[in-house]
């Protein structure tokens, strides 16, 4: 069973392929959505699930045992 370390990470790492996919699509080949709707269904989410994921990362580090 995962926990949330490993569970965070994986979303972190999806997010971040969907991420940058769509950056990379909307600045070399054609844009196709609207710059803020971009920002805020892509690329926010996944600021906010790595800060999460590091967050729980740094947490962990610092439980005994």
């Amino acid at each position: 069973m995962m926990d949330d370390h490993d569970s965070w990470m994986i979303a972190s790492l999806i997010l971040l392929s969907i991420s940058s996919a769509v950056f990379l699509i909307q600045r070399f080949y054609f844009t196709f959505l609207d710059p803020i709707f971009e920002v805020c269904i892509f690329h926010l989410p996944t600021l906010i699930s790595v800060l999460i994921f590091l967050r729980i990362r740094m947490a962990g580090g610092e439980k005994p045992g």
